[in-house]
């Protein structure tokens, strides 16, 4: 079953600077919207999430970007994987790092498995699993959903 989860957007036109925040599942709206504040812009992105992997583990040649970079650079992929949880770039250096960001972004998106399967997929497959990961991390950020609603000046919402 999946679930969508939404997060909101909020742009400062001052300084064009995104404030991000994270919300539950989505829910049903109970409440009449309200005029925004002046010089705002809001955007509402839902992301669908729940489900199994997108791809399986040995699916390496979905996409030959992460495909060639992990096998000749698995930690240049795995920094980039780092960068998009909001860790630094030394994150894959550490003991136990790989495993760390594979149950990040399963339980960021809700994707059915154990730590089990996590464990025997890093360890034993580590450069497929960080492949799978990062094609993972691509395919969720492709099916993110954006609704633009900019409030008029001849809206009369309470």
């Amino acid at each position: 079953m999946a679930v969508l989860h939404v997060r909101r957007i909020l742009l400062d036109e001052e300084t064009d600077l995104p404030r991000t925040q994270s919300h539950g599942p989505a829910q049903a709206v109970v409440k009449q919207p309200v005029r925004g504040t002046p010089g705002r812009t809001t955007i509402t992105a839902i992301v669908q999430t729940g489900g199994d992997w997108s791809t399986g583990l040995f699916s390496v040649c979905r996409d030959r970007r992460i495909c060639f970079c992990g096998l000749f650079c698995p930690m240049c992929l795995e920094c980039d994987i780092a960068s998009h949880h909001g860790e630094c770039l030394c994150w894959p250096l550490l003991p136990g790092s790989t495993f760390a960001l594979r149950i990040g972004t399963r339980e960021r998106y809700k994707i059915r498995g154990t730590l089990c399967e996590d464990w025997l997929a890093v360890h034993c497959c580590w450069p497929f699993s960080i492949c799978q990961v990062a094609r993972e991390l691509k395919m969720r950020a492709s099916r993110l959903y954006e609704i633009y609603a900019a409030p008029s000046t001849k809206d009369n919402l309470i």
